[in-house]
């Protein structure tokens, strides 16, 4: 059994009046939908930042380590004031001699573990003969030797 839509001219309108609409609803939805989107992303930021209280917590603390940096800042000025060139100079080269010891003390150990391991044919690595000699290297106890003049 069918019907003639011919027979009902008024449905055709109808029809293209409902197509219609549901273009104009579907526009709606998409643009609803952008909105949703965007307001959801502004959610989540409000959410990730911080609330009055705690920024106010925030900014006290930072207040607070300012405060303390100004002191140490007029600490450290003042002892500047005693400050005395000759003691520096005299630092400077005790710690020079120092860091020479400490470069030759190092070659000298390096020379030693590598003439016994081309002399001895060690079979293992040079990584395992200093750890059965008990050989920490800078780089193991994360050191460096400080450059001259620093």
């Amino acid at each position: 059994f069918l019907y003639l839509t011919a027979s009902f001219p008024e449905g055709e309108v109808e029809l293209k009046e409902l197509d219609d609409s549901l273009v104009s609803r579907t526009k709606e939805v998409t643009i609803l939908r952008d909105d949703t989107k965007k307001s959801g992303s502004i959610l989540s930021t409000m959410k990730g930042s911080l609330t009055t209280d705690e920024a106010k917590t925030k900014l006290e603390d930072i207040e607070r380590n300012l405060e303390l940096g100004k002191e140490k800042l007029v600490t450290l000025k003042t002892a500047l004031k005693d400050f005395n060139p000759a003691d520096k100079d005299k630092v400077d080269r005790e710690h020079e001699k120092l860091r020479k010891e400490w470069v030759k003390r190092k070659r000298m150990c390096m020379d030693v573990v590598n003439t016994i391991l081309e002399s001895d044919g060690f079979p293992k690595s040079k990584r395992d003969l200093m750890e059965e000699m008990g050989i920490d290297t800078d780089e193991d106890m994360s050191v460096c030797i400080p450059q001259a003049g620093t």
